[in-house]
């Protein structure tokens, strides 16, 4: 009797199984699948984590009133102009006995382009606009700074083979370095260029493709930042080390010039000291500038980070130095090999240089964990196998964390916020309170200001000044004085930080008006100013002039106000001259 079923054969029902290949025939549970030397290890996602987290925190730093606002003013200028400036463009009190010099031609068009960008995504009024640049350079200073510190977990694993120990060099570099990384600056471009130089010279024997690329990378340095010398010193002291090394050696000897890494140290030196003096505005005439720099008096006087470490119980690098010190004397007492002589003229030549000059602490904080990362590489090694981490096995799921990682990184930071509610933070919260924005857009924008120290200044213009605006100069400290050179300067003359474009007799006489010694009048009188702005917990004594002068109105005195602004360096007093020279 012939069968009822259909002859039509049977097809089974299909089951949903994590072992059936996925598409184009990828098993992406398979080690031997085409993606699988893609697959990322429970190490990568810390390392993301840790990246992510540095990221994050540097877009929500307030930018910080450094001289980051006068060196995009001079952004601006050239791409107005299409041209580097031979003088000084801003200020009138410049009067060539120092040559000018622009150290940082391309980190200054860096900044303003970013700020720039900022601007037109934000749209809206002047301070939308402001709102936007701000957050386009605190996006930049981000990326600055977590591109250094990928680099530099870059350098560690190629010195230790070993991702947990890596980690732990940029959590020391992070560490060593944590005061500068809310700063953004020109400086912060250097750390970068710093991270990259130690790249090549991580490896045992520098390669011939760092012959051409050492060099370039020196003449970008030169051309964004006068810390460039640091490069120089750095290839000098390892090749210095290893000359040391051939000295020392126990092995058969082998002349300098017959050892490949003492010859290509060299040619690397020489040739990214003829590379950086063909290719700057200078030629080699930037050496000697470089050297005036650094020479200038007034600097070495007037800012912290150009005098020697002093040490106290106050806060400062010198507890960084100390900090380090101390890590590198017990990792050595507990390693089994000694500090090559390479590393160790390292240590002794930026050891030497930061305690004669605190800003060397900032590559010393980037040198230390160099040097010790191989050391603790080896005591890793020894360690108890039940002390010591299983690696984990790579897998495809792990892969998909860290995308989703990359996005929650994305989405917690300050980018993030503009992107979702269509406009960037408001200049209040993403700017540092000590800069003073308020009073330059009163000076621009009469009766703009909401805060009761903006209505007393109108209320002088309006009863004494002529035509109701601000007329005459602005003296103020350097800190202060950038933001309005940005927004005044040239309309309005202020001084600013640009320390090693003036005369020290020039810094000696705002000194007077600083401190409120004998003459301070007469040097305001003699530069025409009508308006001062100062760091109040450090001006008691002008304080008290001012208070009992006839001729001066104090508009703000934030001195003692610790509830309102935590930080002394940004509370502010502002006087304003009652009748205008």
């Amino acid at each position: 009797m012939p069968s009822t079923r259909s002859s039509r054969p049977w097809i089974p029902k299909p089951e949903f199984d994590s072992d059936l290949p996925l598409g184009a025939g990828i098993d992406f549970s398979d080690p031997n699948s085409p993606l699988a030397p893609f697959y990322l290890r429970t190490v990568h996602l810390v390392a993301v984590g840790l990246l992510g987290f540095f990221f994050v925190i540097a877009t929500f730093f307030p930018l910080w009133h450094t001289d980051v606002w006068g060196h995009m003013r001079y952004g601006q200028w050239m791409v107005e102009h299409r041209a580097i400036p031979d003088r000084e463009p801003f200020c009138p009190w410049w009067d060539g006995r120092i040559p000018f010099t622009q150290f940082y031609t391309l980190t200054q068009l860096c900044m303003y382009g970013a700020y720039a960008a900022g601007e037109r995504l934000a749209g809206g009024d002047d301070l939308q606009q402001m709102a936007g640049g701000v957050e386009m350079l605190r996006l930049l200073h981000a990326l600055l700074t977590t591109a250094r510190l990928g680099i530099l977990l870059a350098v560690f694993l190629r010195l230790s083979r070993s991702w947990p120990v890596s980690l732990l060099g940029v959590v020391a570099v992070s560490l060593l370095d944590l005061s500068n990384l809310a700063v953004f600056r020109p400086q912060t471009f250097g750390e970068l260029g710093f991270a990259l130089l130690l790249l090549p010279l991580s490896r045992p024997t520098l390669s011939r493709r760092a012959l051409v690329l050492i060099p370039a990378l020196l003449v970008v340095w030169a051309n964004g930042h006068g810390s460039y010398v640091v490069a120089f010193v750095l290839l000098g002291a390892v090749l210095l080390g290893r000359l040391a090394e051939l000295a020392t050696s126990s092995e058969a000897r082998v002349w300098p010039w017959r050892d490949s890494q003492t010859i290509r140290l060299l040619a690397a030196l020489v040739l990214s000291i003829t590379a950086v003096g063909l290719l700057n505005p200078y030629g080699f005439g930037l050496y000697t500038r470089t050297a005036a720099l650094t020479s200038h008096s007034s600097l070495s006087a007037a800012v912290t980070e150009w005098q020697p470490l002093m040490f106290s119980w106050a806060k400062g690098w010198h507890w960084v130095f100390m900090f380090s010190l101390a890590a590198i004397a017990l990792t050595q007492l507990a390693s089994r090999r000694p500090i090559p002589p390479h590393h160790l003229a390292v240590l002794l030549i930026f050891g030497v240089g930061a305690a004669v000059q605190n800003r060397f602490v900032i590559w010393w904080a980037m040198l230390v964990p160099w040097v010790l990362v191989p050391r603790w590489a080896d005591l890793a090694a020894h360690w108890p196998a039940r002390l010591t981490p299983t690696p984990s096995i790579p897998s495809f799921r792990k892969t998909a964390v860290a995308v989703a990682l990359l996005f929650a990184i994305f989405m917690w930071s300050g980018p993030a916020g503009w992107a979702v509610s269509g406009s960037p933070a408001s200049i209040g919260s993403a700017v540092s309170d000590g800069t003073p924005w308020e009073l330059a857009r009163e000076i621009n924008l009469p009766g703009s200001g909401e805060a009761a120290w903006t209505h007393e200044m109108e209320k002088v213009l309006q009863e004494h000044y002529p035509g109701k605006v601000f007329t005459g100069t602005i003296m103020a400290t350097p800190m202060q004085g950038d933001y309005l050179m940005w927004a005044l300067a040239p309309r309005v003359p202020v001084t600013y930080s640009f320390i090693h474009l003036f005369h020290p007799d020039y810094w000696e006489e705002l000194g007077l008006v600083g401190r409120g010694d004998p003459g301070w009048a007469d040097v305001l009188e003699k530069y025409r100013v009508n308006l001062l702005i100062v760091e109040a917990e450090y001006a008691a004594q002008l304080r008290g002039h001012l208070q009992k002068s006839t001729g001066w109105k104090i508009l703000l005195d934030e001195t003692g106000d610790s509830a309102g602004k935590r930080d002394p360096l940004t509370r502010q007093l502002i006087a304003i001259r009652i009748n205008p020279l």
